[in-house]
């Protein structure tokens, strides 16, 4: 059952934000460089990101931040996530896509952004979990390890294989959760250029790094994955209410201009 689930998570993972370019771009005939844009952003927001949580102390731990009351090392850890990626999204959104400003563009390009990031954890998950399955058949004898070492890499593999079976299908749900939120602040970058207001961005920062300080804080106080999905789960509503909300109202502007042409 546990290796069906890892199955399912893989194909979530690295499947949804394949079909999901292939489809936007199909049905608002847009271009797939619109997609590659978003993904680059990523990979970029990243190359500031990492450095920036091992320089605050969030990676590894021990130092920095990471000794702050867990409420503000959770807060900081949001806000780094949330200020480098959206800052990303606007800078390039301002001064690379210019040309992308309608609603449609906006869910591509942010479609990109979270689409990579779960191919690459997908990829990541499938590399492990080969790994694992080499292990498990009984790849340990074969490496000619020291005893201490092949008995810490027997635990993990143990521990690898004795997690309850919905914890990676939860892990799969979480990227859908993830791209449909990054659709979401990508959208509220864009109004911040659209109606050439700067607080748009600062709600988009606020949306991320709330919900990646609650999951922070959740997770270092020993909450349950289920329970930490269930609340990135309620975000995820908000965002897709985000989404169709702006929707609406990118309808409404068309059919506004259209009527003023005629």
């Amino acid at each position: 059952m546990l290796i069906v689930a890892f199955i399912v998570e893989m194909i979530i993972m690295i499947g949804i934000p394949i079909f999901l370019w292939v489809f936007l771009t199909k049905k608002f005939n847009l271009q797939m460089s619109l997609v590659w844009a978003g993904a680059i952003t990523f990979v970029l927001s990243q190359v500031v990101h990492i450095p920036l949580n091992h320089a605050l102390g969030i990676l590894k731990g021990g130092r920095g931040v990471a000794l702050w009351p867990l409420p503000a090392m959770a807060l900081i850890a949001g806000l780094s996530a949330g200020i480098c990626e959206e800052v990303a999204r606007y800078l390039v959104l301002k001064f690379w896509k210019k040309e992308a400003r309608s609603w449609k563009e906006g869910i591509t390009f942010g479609a990109g952004h979270g689409g990579i990031e779960s191919l690459i954890l997908g990829l990541l998950v499938l590399s492990t979990f080969i790994n694992m399955l080499v292990l498990k058949s009984g790849g340990l004898e074969r490496l000619n390890l020291p005893e201490e070492t092949l008995l810490k890499l027997k635990q993990q593999v143990e521990a690898f294989w004795s997690i309850p079976w919905y914890i990676p299908l939860l892990g799969g749900l979480e990227r859908i959760f993830a791209i449909t939120m990054h659709i979401a602040w990508t959208l509220l970058v864009l109004q911040a250029l659209v109606r050439k207001n700067i607080l748009w961005l600062f709600y988009a920062i606020l949306g991320h790094a709330l919900v990646d300080g609650i999951a922070v804080f959740m997770k270092m106080k020993g909450f349950s994955i289920p329970l930490i999905e269930g609340t990135v789960f309620i975000f995820a509503l908000l965002a897709l209410w985000i989404i169709l909300k702006l929707r609406a109202e990118d309808m409404a502007g068309e059919i506004k201009e259209g009527n003023s042409i005629s």
